[in-house]
């Protein structure tokens, strides 16, 4: 068995090895017909990923570390129940859920042997990669469009963005960041009185957390959100996309892809406001709340810097 393959594994083998062991004995004192091949993944003190075989199919051992994790499994677990309803066939659909076991959070999924899209995108032309995205914005309509509602925009993203943005330690980010807090908090006050829509959404959506497979687009790690505007999951998949050089067209809009921009208001019908006002202010928020580690390299801070200065370029114009 091939435990110590990827970073963290490598870093933490005796966590690795402690969770190895945990595992096979829950699968050794359980009636399961299962095997465990290889560590995917491990989030040191919160949780392992496994690789492995159920009744001799494929599959994903999720195994929370902790009881903030385990207590969240059952969450994730009912959401991803409750997707696989509605998101059980081609073209858009989310894994498999196939075992869990409430009483250690541990949770079994099919296995997608599929490309991330993240990885996809960056081996195809770039028009294959903006029809890519195209297809990833679609895939998240078709996750909220059960679940729509609306409401009034305020909640606590403005305060949570002021918080972050007081933890960069990159000094060239520090005053593109402060002016878009800036421009942030005046889009807060044109947005108070402003119905938004809302939606369960993915919680984390981006090009790694949609895998293809089958000619399906299929998500993965769903499960940790909870109603919040749809803006927000397109936000965070901009920008998180950007943030690690994936700009396919070559084109920005407050500081990301232009023509992914265009998918996400395409396929959510997005309104003039609801694109002009309510998108770029998670942009901000997003682009605001996720710090660069501290360690981050230059290449990394210069990608950050490029999607700020845009973002400001095109705030300016609208507030």
């Amino acid at each position: 068995m091939n435990v110590v393959n990827k970073s963290n594994i490598e870093l933490f083998p005796e966590q690795a090895l402690a969770a190895l062991t945990r595992l096979e004995a829950l699968l050794t004192n359980s009636p399961l017909k299962a095997e465990v091949d290889e560590a995917l993944r491990l989030v040191p003190g919160k949780r392992a990923i496994f690789r492995g075989r159920l009744n001799d199919r494929d599959v994903v051992f999720r195994l929370p570390l902790d009881a903030s994790n385990r207590d969240g499994a059952a969450k994730e677990w009912d959401e991803i129940a409750r997707a696989r309803h509605y998101m059980s066939a081609s073209p858009y659909r989310v894994v498999e859920p196939l075992h869990f076991d409430p009483d250690t959070g541990l949770s079994i999924i099919e296995y997608i042997p599929g490309p991330t899209l993240m990885r996809q995108i960056r081996k195809v032309t770039p028009a294959e990669g903006v029809a890519l995205q195209d297809r990833a914005a679609q895939w998240l309509h078709a996750y909220c469009v059960p679940s729509f509602k609306t409401r009034k925009s305020r909640g606590r993203w403005l305060e949570k963005a002021a918080q972050a943005c007081e933890k960069q330690t990159h000094k060239p980010l520090r005053a593109p960041e402060a002016e878009i807090l800036r421009l942030m908090t005046r889009l807060d006050d044109m947005l108070a009185e402003t119905d938004s829509r809302a939606a369960i959404g993915h919680g984390d959506f981006h090009l790694g957390n949609l895998m293809t497979w089958d000619d399906s687009f299929i998500g993965i790690d769903t499960g940790g959100s909870g109603r919040l505007p749809i803006y927000k999951d397109m936000a965070r998949a901009m920008t998180h996309a950007v943030r690690r050089g994936v700009l396919p067209s070559g084109q920005r809009r407050f500081g990301v892809d232009a023509t992914w921009v265009d998918s996400f208001a395409r396929a959510f019908a997005l309104s003039g406001a609801e694109t002009t006002l309510s998108l770029p202010y998670f942009l901000c928020f997003e682009t605001l709340f996720r710090v660069e580690h501290p360690q981050m390299d230059d290449k990394r801070i210069a990608l950050a810097l490029d999607m700020e200065e845009s973002l400001l370029a095109d705030l300016r114009n609208i507030v």
